[in-house]
């Protein structure tokens, strides 16, 4: 005796989603069996029955009401401030957020000391005294304001000398 097909089946059969096995099993099965055959039938015309009463008793959404939605569809030109909004929601900004974190994280290790030059203090101490050693009147000044005359730096033998009278002005206290 063969084994009749079940209800679920058959509505699997109908509806195209069995295997191409078991759908050529199925198919097979009906030619063969006429309990099965009437089965099926039934089902679809069942299934044919409840699809034209949904599609008679189907309401249509009132027209103001569609006209209003598209008016507002038509209407929402959105700002770039509610573009920014949408950027900002958690699900974009929490991952955008981390990735810079961890570019940050990583980007510095390579950009450390081995990336950039470095210089010792020392050497800007060093600068610094060398700059106010040759300040003439400074107190850690190595050089005296009497080493600054043009007697050591300038051959003497080419100097003449240019004598200048003293002259001696009086104001007039009455014009």
């Amino acid at each position: 005796m063969m084994q009749h097909l079940q209800t679920e089946t058959l509505v699997d059969y109908m509806h195209g989603s069995l295997t191409p096995q078991e759908d050529a099993a199925v198919y097979a099965h009906l030619e063969a069996c006429e309990t099965c055959r009437k089965e099926f039938e039934a089902e679809a015309a069942l299934t044919e029955a409840l699809r034209s009463y949904a599609a008679r008793e189907e309401r249509e959404m009132p027209a103001t009401l569609k006209a209003e939605i598209w008016s507002r569809i038509r209407s929402a030109d959105p700002s770039p401030w509610s573009r920014l909004r949408g950027w900002l929601r958690p699900a974009v900004a929490v991952p955008v957020a981390a990735a810079i974190a961890i570019a940050a994280y990583f980007g510095t290790a390579y950009l450390g000391p081995q990336g950039a030059p470095s210089i010792e203090a020392a050497y800007y101490l060093q600068d610094h005294a060398a700059l106010n050693s040759t300040v003439p009147f400074s107190d850690r000044s190595s050089i005296s304001p009497i080493n600054l005359d043009n007697t050591n730096s300038v051959d003497t033998t080419q100097q003449t000398a240019v004598r200048v009278e003293t002259a001696t002005y009086t104001a007039d206290a009455n014009p």
